[in-house]
């Protein structure tokens, strides 16, 4: 299969607004923060799925534990390794107690994922149940559907608002089945869009998919912000599928445009910025900035430290590709 540059563009545009939304502190306004944080991860969710329909040739079962181990499982382990180790480090210095170091751990073992590494074994756990449902009748997928809503309701109706060491030990896992729950709808949504509107995707006037691809993303910033109270337990079906296939939507016409190179790389590349940038660089970025030199990590500091970091991951990719590229599940 053909790789399509505007997948890359939209992944690349996702993960750079998940980085900065990381560092930005009282900078945006609550509803851009609010959108943002909505549907940026989600994208790689429903990218999946799409990605999945376009293929002639659909993966075993086989295929796909296989694939995706060596993509997602195999730098789980790798990064949840390095990143201990970096932990630890910390907790020698000073700047981490025992108690943070044990949470890393029991994140890890739980598949909660330490960082932004819980977003691996999601996506792994979604692609599988999506594996199956795609193939069962709709009712099946409905039926699915519902109590998986029904379990994130319950989900949140619990632990949202607790903050007790107790809560987050108890989280954890459950936490870990909401993150795959989300994921495979999200996969599900993906493929399902494509499956039924690839014609008009790839045939349809350039200007109306783009046009639709706005009017999409209006109704995900709208959705977001200011979804009815005594509808918000379907929040999950609004902003977090409708966003990314807005994105999608409006890059495909325009994706030969070379002003989105930039995404594009990042795009390729999102894998390496999603495990280091949030438990190593933006870490060492409060340490110099909180310790060394006595300044509160917020405001425009916090913009300016997201643009030098973008610096520095781009070496690091560079360094990663060069050398490391085994943490990544790539052997070539």
């Amino acid at each position: 299969m053909i790789r399509e540059r505007y997948i890359d563009i939209v992944k690349g545009i996702s993960i750079l607004c998940i980085v900065l939304l990381h560092y930005e502190k009282k900078i945006f306004p609550s509803e851009v923060e609010i959108f943002i944080g909505s549907f940026m991860i989600s994208s790689f969710y429903v990218t999946s799925g799409w990605v999945s329909a376009m293929r002639s040739r659909k993966l075993t079962f086989r295929e796909l534990l296989k694939k995706r181990w060596r993509q997602l499982g195999v730098p789980y382990l790798w990064w949840t390794i390095i990143i201990l180790c970096f932990d630890m480090i910390l907790f020698v210095v000073g700047y981490y107690n025992i108690l943070f170091i044990g949470q890393e751990f029991y994140k890890s073992i739980t598949f909660r994922g330490i960082g932004t590494l819980w977003f691996l074994p999601a996506l792994f756990g979604g692609e599988i149940i999506w594996f199956f449902l795609r193939r069962k009748k709709v009712h099946y997928r409905i039926f699915a559907l519902i109590l998986s809503m029904i379990y994130l309701h319950i989900y949140h109706t619990i632990f949202d608002g607790h903050s007790e060491v107790i809560y987050r030990i108890i989280d954890a896992p459950f936490r870990t089945i909401a993150n795959i729950t989300l994921a495979w709808i999200s996969i599900g949504f993906g493929y399902s869009c494509y499956n039924k509107f690839s014609t008009q995707i790839n045939q349809g006037k350039p200007l109306y998919i783009f046009l639709m691809g706005i009017l999409l993303f209006v109704f995900a910033f709208m959705t977001a912000n200011y979804l009815p109270v005594e509808i918000t337990f379907l929040w999950p079906l609004f902003t977090p599928l409708v966003g990314p296939l807005a994105l999608l939507l409006m890059m495909k016409p325009i994706q030969r445009y070379q002003c989105f190179n930039y995404f594009e790389y990042w795009g390729i590349n999102s894998l390496v910025l999603m495990v280091t940038h949030y438990s190593i660089v933006l870490v060492l970025f409060q340490i110099i900035v909180g310790k060394y030199l006595e300044l509160s990590f917020t405001g425009w500091i916090t913009i300016i430290c997201f643009l030098i970091s973008m610096v520095i991951q781009w070496a690091i990719v560079i360094g990663i590709n060069k050398y490391a590229r085994f943490t990544l599940g790539k052997t070539e």
